[in-house]
């Protein structure tokens, strides 16, 4: 029986967080990545995981069994790759950053239940991966890099046939927009959106000092779950988030103002829709359900359609 390799730079041998063992293990971290090339980059959002307790949470919230394929997204220095690869059947562990993938090659590369895929996510083909490793469903772990939340987020949805569940960390005030509820700041044309795919299950807050380098906000790790069907029903699903942009689009402004957009500025058109959803014009769009935005769906199309 082939043996276990060492474990990665990131994982398990990261001490608990005394301030002190913090500043230490980020020179060791860093010591480590200077040696392959690496140098974190704020722009890919490259805040690596040093916390081996959280590490563990992070990995128990996914729910694994060891017939499970996953795939990690951005792994790193490696603080999650093997706790998955301990829990699963299979890890593809998706990293763009060439050094990174060097080092976890060489920390993880003989291990047959993880392998390294040099590549950006966002141009992964997730159902052929799950084809290929005989996989079913796959589940999705990752830290997602602040910069790129959304397109990520996007590229989860548009690949869902292929995820049973995502398990992410974001950053916190990201988190409070995907679950805010309607009449309230944080509400807006991402929080229809995420509703409109997938359900959200928030599960703890990570703090800074547990990332080196540390970054300036909370995270929150969230559990993903795509949606067999959307909750209301649209004709159009590019016309209904047409029109959830257009009532997002000037907050300020009165649906029967802000919808004219979606309409070359005719505000009749607007009104006339308005009134056939029976939603008042002089309402905001964030004080709107996605049950409403939907009834605004259905009467753009009886409308427009003629009817």
């Amino acid at each position: 029986m082939r043996s276990r390799p060492k474990t990665p730079a990131g994982f398990l041998r990261l001490r608990p967080a005394k301030a002190e063992e913090t500043v230490s293990e980020g020179r060791r971290l860093r010591q480590q990545l200077e040696a392959y090339g690496v140098r974190p980059r704020k722009r890919w959002g490259q805040n690596f995981l040093v916390r081996p307790q959280v590490a563990q949470r992070i990995v128990d919230a996914c729910l694994l069994s060891s017939d499970r394929v996953v795939v990690e997204i951005g792994p790193g220095t490696g603080a999650l790759t093997g706790l998955l690869g301990a829990a699963a059947r299979h890890v593809l562990a998706v990293e763009r950053d060439r050094g990174l993938a060097a080092l976890l090659r060489d920390e993880l590369g003989d291990w047959g239940k993880v392998e390294i895929v040099e590549a950006d996510f966002l141009e992964i083909d997730l159902p052929a991966l799950a084809r290929v490793a005989e996989a079913g469903k796959l589940i999705v772990v990752g830290n997602l890099p602040y910069s790129i939340t959304t397109p990520l987020l996007t590229r989860l949805i548009e690949e869902r046939a292929a995820i049973e569940t995502a398990v992410v960390l974001v950053q916190r005030e990201y988190a409070a927009r995907l679950a805010a509820a309607a009449g309230t700041p944080d509400y807006g044309s991402l929080t229809v959106y995420a509703r409109y795919y997938v359900t959200l299950e928030p599960l703890f807050n990570v703090p800074p000092s547990a990332f080196w380098p540390k970054p300036e906000v909370e995270s929150t790790l969230l559990r993903i779950r795509f949606r067999t069907r959307p909750p209301v029903e649209v004709p159009d699903e590019e016309r209904f988030f047409e029109l959830v942009r257009a009532a997002f689009g000037q907050r300020r402004k009165t649906l029967g103002n802000a919808l004219a957009l979606a309409y070359d500025g005719d505000r009749d058109l607007a009104a006339r829709v308005l009134e056939v959803a029976h939603v008042v014009a002089a309402r905001r769009g964030e004080t709107l359900e996605i049950d409403e935005f939907a009834r605004l769906a259905r009467a753009d199309a009886k409308v427009r359609g003629g009817g």
